[in-house]
């Protein structure tokens, strides 16, 4: 969910300029979009489907899960694009490394989860995950720890103060791995960061069937979802692919390969949708059973698509799409979109829900908390990342610190 969008380091393939990526925005502010309005479908539908012709385009929200595949995705492509760039070395020391991205991720997040937890005393939501297990009126200190410490990912049955902390979680520690991986990639090339990515993901995912006593019994996770770090390596790989090539040519020969290598997952992931298809709470249940290949599959399709979308002309409809300005601008906040955006729909959903509308009015209630939770949810997002996704937050802190220490000099003065 992070932004690496302007590349300045000199290239083999384009010395001395630019690269400008604004369709990866845009394809992150469709996915903060798809998993709000996912996440209003939720609150007014459930897990039901429609079988209506004109409502079954609305079904795409049953699958907002995939959106969370689409960010992980991005996100390896953009950290690791800055750094192929460079001739695959980091621009800065490890240490420098994880503070950059801990002053990224963890203020918004802090700040989210503070600010929850605040409305949750005054006003407590007990339906804030959608189900009896949500933000309760009394929330046990195991909750409290895990989500402090950005451990849901260990610990997911502890993540009931807001549902989306799970993949930040996940995230934040697939970061611990990224200079290892960008060592691999140096040393041995591509194929075997793939392979290393490919093989941590399904080891991980074999340990996670079958954990140790010790884990089985203190109920905890490995790195859930396990199979996440391919997610983040094929990611990496497809920004490997355009922009670490010594020239177009192979560009354009493995790019074809890629494409190619898409071209047939897309078929098999369709094909996976048709046959694990969401339509109530029970077909959702065997969508999520098989979520580690559907997630899998669907993380390949999207990254073919970044890396033909990346070495299109900027020309190509898709990209002028998925760069325009409503899309780029969304994007330059679609993080702190994707953190607020649950209790916003909660508080709306809530009051909907006092209105008693029948049940024949549902349509109406997914239009109305659509409607007013998308504006409310922007609003909020934009003002929220001016304030936390910069250091203003930081600035704001140090001013504040001096209030006291002004108004002492001033009585002093007197």
């Amino acid at each position: 969910m992070t932004s690496t969008i302007t590349i300045d380091t000199a290239s083999p393939l384009t010395p001395d300029h630019k690269i400008h990526l604004p369709f990866l925005d845009g394809m992150r502010a469709l996915a903060a979009l798809w998993v709000m309005l996912g996440h209003a479908h939720l609150f007014a539908y459930g897990w039901l489907s429609h079988t209506n012709l004109l409502m079954k385009p609305w079904n795409v929200f049953l699958y907002l899960h995939l959106a969370v595949v689409v960010f992980l995705v991005l996100s390896g492509f953009c950290l690791a694009l800055p750094v192929v760039r460079n001739g695959l070395v980091l621009r800065q020391t490890y240490g420098k490394f994880f503070q950059s991205r801990a002053m990224r991720i963890l203020p918004p997040y802090f700040a989210t989860l503070v600010l929850i937890l605040i409305i949750n005393y005054f006003s407590p939501i007990t339906t804030w995950a959608r189900n009896s297990s949500g933000l309760t009126p009394s929330i046990s200190w195991q909750v409290f720890a895990v989500n402090f410490s950005l451990m849901q990912d260990f610990f997911p049955q502890f993540n009931t103060i807001n549902g989306p902390f799970w993949s930040i979680a996940t995230e934040w520690h697939l970061y611990m791995f990224f200079p290892a991986l960008i060592l691999i990639l140096r040393r041995f090339g591509a194929l075997a960061l793939l392979s290393v990515a490919t093989a941590a993901a399904w080891g991980l995912v074999w340990l996670a069937d079958h954990p140790p006593a010790f884990l089985f019994e203190n109920q905890i996770s490995i790195l859930h979802p396990p199979y996440f770090c391919f997610l983040f390596g094929i990611g990496m790989f497809s920004a490997w692919l355009v922009f670490g090539q010594a020239t177009q040519e192979r560009v354009r020969k493995r790019g074809l390969i890629f494409s190619l290598v898409g071209a047939v997952f897309i078929v098999y992931f369709l094909y996976l949708i048709q046959k694990f298809s969401i339509y109530d709470a029970r077909s959702a249940g065997a969508f999520f059973d098989r979520a580690k290949i559907i997630d899998t599959v669907f993380a390949v399709v999207v990254a073919a698509f970044l890396a033909w979308l990346a070495r299109s002309s900027s020309r190509n409809w898709i990209r002028k799409f998925l760069e325009l300005r409503i899309f780029t601008e969304i994007g330059k906040f679609s993080y702190s979109l994707y953190l607020v955006h649950i209790p916003i729909f909660a508080i709306i959903h809530h009051h909907i829900e006092e209105m008693h509308l029948s049940l024949n009015l549902q349509h109406l209630h997914f239009i109305l908390l659509s409607v007013a939770g998308t504006i409310a949810s922007l609003a909020f997002a934009w003002g929220f990342a001016r304030i936390f996704e910069t250091r203003l937050w930081l600035d704001l802190l140090v001013w504040i610190s001096k209030v006291p220490m002004r108004g002492l000099l001033q009585m002093r003065s007197q």
